[in-house]
């Protein structure tokens, strides 16, 4: 049995971390948000694993960082 990834879009991600899906947009616009992983039906997304790490390394998720517990 294999892991499958957990993919999100910018709806996902504005809803797991709590903001507005603007946001989410102004992070991409920006260059901010790391670059998406797939295209889904002509849309971006990404592993949330990958965002996970990247909000919590730039402390827009609480929580343990990278290197912590």
């Amino acid at each position: 049995m294999t892991d499958r990834p957990d993919i999100v879009g910018l709806a996902e991600i504005a809803e797991r971390l709590g903001v507005q899906r603007r946001t989410v947009d102004r992070w991409r616009e920006r260059g901010v948000l790391p670059d998406p992983t797939w295209t889904v039906g002509g849309r971006p997304a990404w592993e949330w694993s990958t965002i996970e790490a990247w909000a919590r390394a730039t402390g827009r998720l609480p929580g343990p960082g990278p290197d912590e517990g």
